[in-house]
């Protein structure tokens, strides 16, 4: 929630809403309205990724609030994002004339300015790293470079490329499409077995990516010497550059820590998530105030209020099939080409661990 709820009785992460309909109804009619409170300035430099060299003349574009702000970097490379909203995460497109749209790591935006460059890959650069490979690109499919970090955000020293792969939603491996790693030159290289750390990053690219929404699964050992799976959403674009971070999330502030996913109560983990992200929380009750925009629900009052309220509002909560209750549904991102059903989103997919923690209160009855 990372001002996760807006209108349509429910909810408005930095956005404006209708007046507020009664307590316990939600208007099907009530659509989400467009952010009208400031937000923060997501800022840095357009860079070409594998020259490292500053662009002038690239836009700079968000996905993940609706309308997007967009940018233009100016001569030495630097852009700004003005009102990005408080609570969102966005991702930054990077386009310019004879590189490939280049979607990049998602970034988090609580209460604070934000400075995060943006790489943008160039055709001719993508090609090499074909032909590299004794291959020429496939028109219409996507170039996807991954960095590999553990969960604590710190690279990942060596990884056996059979403990990552690509799926799609059913959990199937993409077809034809296996990693490749980075060498020591900085290009791919096709003889490798593994991706180690090479200059600060162990990289592996993926090839021929059909446009669509994956995950990237990177076995790790923890501290036990056990394989955990590591998930890292994706989207790729057609003719497009995407590039992903695996492991801890990019940009931003602070933000909560980990949250009680197997037994959370309201009072404990589910009311400080809805706060303002200065609190502690994901953002929601920074527009969720009664002279906010997200004044239709209402989130900073008291804990006992607030779990009143959310459990008043018809459709906002689905005991049933929690998976369909707006109160994870409107905050949850839509990939391209959907447009956002929320003015921005909170949470990336079902994984999101505030997100599961959200849903196992719902399905365990609403504790208190």
């Amino acid at each position: 929630m990372r001002q996760l709820f807006l209108s349509l009785g429910l909810f408005a992460v930095g956005c404006v809403g209708k007046a507020p309909p009664s307590e316990g109804t939600v208007d099907a009619a009530d659509v989400d309205a467009p952010p009208a409170i400031t937000g923060q300035r997501v800022s840095g430099k357009a860079m070409d990724y594998f020259g490292n060299t500053a662009m002038a003349d690239s836009t700079i574009a968000t996905d993940g609030v609706t309308p997007p702000v967009t940018a233009t970097s100016i001569a030495d490379g630097s852009y700004a994002l003005d009102n990005v909203p408080s609570g969102s995460k966005v991702f930054l497109q990077v386009t310019h004339q004879n590189y490939r749209p280049t979607r990049n790591p998602v970034v988090t935006v609580d209460e604070m300015p934000v400075l995060q460059d943006v790489y943008q890959m160039a055709s001719a650069d993508v090609t090499r790293q074909y032909t590299t490979l004794g291959r020429a690109p496939t028109a219409g499919q996507a170039f996807v470079v991954a960095e590999l970090r553990r969960n604590n955000g710190t690279p990942l020293d060596t990884a056996l490329l059979t403990d990552i792969s690509l799926v799609d939603a059913a959990n199937a491996p993409v077809p034809n499409v296996l990693p490749i790693a980075f060498g020591t030159v900085g290009d791919v290289d096709g003889a490798l077995l593994s991706a180690t750390l090479i200059n600060g990053k162990t990289r592996v690219a993926f090839f021929d990516v059909p446009p669509g929404s994956y995950t990237i699964k990177l076995n790790l050992l923890n501290n036990q010497g056990q394989v955990q799976v590591q998930d890292t959403p994706v989207t790729a674009l057609a003719d497009g550059a995407t590039l992903v971070l695996t492991g801890g999330t990019g940009g931003g502030g602070g933000g909560m820590q980990g949250p009680n996913v197997d037994d959370p109560k309201f009072a404990t983990d589910v009311y400080p998530a809805l706060q303002r992200a200065a609190t502690g929380g994901l953002g929601c009750g920074t527009c969720h105030t009664a002279t906010g925009p997200g004044a239709v629900l209402v989130l900073d009052d008291g804990a006992a209020t607030v779990q009143a309220r959310l459990v008043a509002k018809l459709g906002l909560i689905d005991t049933t099939t929690p998976a369909l209750s707006l109160f994870l549904t409107k905050p949850l991102y839509e990939p391209p080409p959907a447009p956002q059903n929320h003015p921005n989103a909170t949470f990336l997919d079902a994984n999101d661990p505030y997100y599961r923690m959200l849903a196992a209160w719902i399905a365990q009855g609403l504790a208190p």
